[in-house]
């Protein structure tokens, strides 16, 4: 078992090494964080409406009977006023009795469950309740399908936001306990985005956000895996017979190997089904340069930059594609932060000082970002589409998401 060489997470310690720190893990640009819940608020209804509701739906139930299938829509109606006067709890127990019902009157896989978990997991976004937004978006999931063909847009969506939502979730807790679920999850990620890219009758609209989810996943994994499998709690994790078996505890090891040519074959495979494409292009070219090589990503970036050459006139943060997102930040947001930094013709973060900050001093943070964004890849600006070239200072507005 080798040394922990990248990264101490568990009790909260952050040491970096020479792997690259994927950029939207810990540090994220402050335009791709903001909150739906700090997203204007529709009007809000008062409590009073909520009462007013909850006394005509209580009337239809003694007229009707508990279990009538038209409750259904009148609960969710509930739970929508309930959402806008801001009483979440209470929204959440009508969208649930409404769910109930619909499973009652159309059986456990009625398609009549869907506009409820819509709203469901729309509450839980605003909410945060990440337990209960990873059940919901799995249960619709499942409901749709779980992702076997033949594959239809409802389907299709639902099962990137389930990725979505688990992927959010594995970027914050600690991996040991959940090892299991994390090869499940791999295996069930790799085989539809495979099947959906090799259906010509959705690849061209579905292979790319597929792709990318997948693909995003990836730079999470390398990151997390060497803590996983390069910390001698790692033995006593996974010590049991099942762990101990080759169909598990060395796949953990063998799929770090081989991410750097999973990636490649990945982005390859979207390049055949959308070739020459400027984000496609770039999405290798980001892996490979992320994996240190440079001269094959530069061939990339060159023909990406002809495509898009104002993109080209400063350094990018890796991955730029895809890029990593939150979907459950603190209410109210992380802080910004306003930092100034230079960036070699390599790619390589320099001179990071911290300009500016909306929150009150924090030295702790501050070490923090600046040492985050050092151990951060960055694409070089390329001059004529061509000449990698060092550009300071940088300006980035960012947020600390963990």
């Amino acid at each position: 078992m080798k040394y922990l060489t990248l990264l101490l997470l568990f009790a909260g310690n952050l040491t970096l090494a020479e792997t690259p720190v994927p950029f939207g893990l810990f540090v994220a640009s402050s335009e791709a964080t903001k909150n739906p819940s700090a997203e204007a608020s529709p009007e809000l209804s008062t409590r009073a409406d909520v009462a007013a509701a909850e006394v005509v739906l209580l009337e239809q139930e003694q007229s009707l009977g508990p279990y009538h299938p038209s409750l259904a829509a009148l609960m969710v109606e509930v739970a929508a006023i309930a959402s806008a006067s801001g009483d979440l709890s209470r929204a959440a127990e009508f969208y649930d009795r409404a769910l109930h019902n619909a499973r009652v009157n159309n059986g456990l896989y009625g398609d009549q469950q869907l506009p409820i978990l819509r709203g469901l997991i729309a509450l839980y976004l605003e909410s945060g309740d990440r337990e209960a937004l990873e059940e919901r978006a799995a249960y619709q999931f499942r409901l749709l399908g779980s992702g076997l063909p033949p594959f239809e847009e409802g389907e299709l969506k639902a099962a990137l936001e389930f990725f979505d939502v688990t992927l959010d979730v594995l970027m914050d807790v600690e991996w040991g306990p959940r090892g299991r679920e994390l090869l499940r999850f791999h295996d069930r990620f790799d085989d539809m985005t495979a099947a959906v890219c090799q259906d010509p009758s959705v690849s061209s609209q579905w292979c790319q956000p597929f792709t990318f989810r997948l693909a995003g996943f990836y730079y999470v994994l390398e990151f997390k895996l060497d803590v996983l499998v390069d910390d001698q709690r790692f033995e006593r994790t996974f010590s049991d017979p099942e762990w101990s078996s080759l169909e598990r505890e060395p796949r953990l090891e063998a799929l770090q190997r081989r991410l750097m040519s999973k990636g490649e074959d990945l982005f390859e495979q979207l390049l055949s089904v959308a070739p020459a494409q400027h984000d496609a292009l770039s999405a290798l070219a980001d892996w490979r340069w992320f994996y240190r090589q440079k001269t094959r990503a530069l061939a990339l970036y060159e023909q990406a930059c002809q495509m898009h050459p104002g993109r080209f006139e400063k350094p990018g943060a890796l991955p730029e594609y895809p890029a990593l997102g939150r979907l459950m930040l603190p209410d109210p947001g992380p802080p910004v932060t306003q930092v100034t930094l230079s960036v070699t013709d390599r790619g390589v973060a320099k001179d990071v000082v911290v300009t500016a900050s909306n929150s009150p001093s924090d030295d702790r943070a501050g070490a923090k970002l600046k040492r985050l964004l050092r151990n951060t890849a960055f694409r070089p600006a390329l001059r004529n589409c061509v000449e990698p070239v060092a550009l300071s200072p940088l300006v980035m507005e960012v947020v600390l998401t963990q």
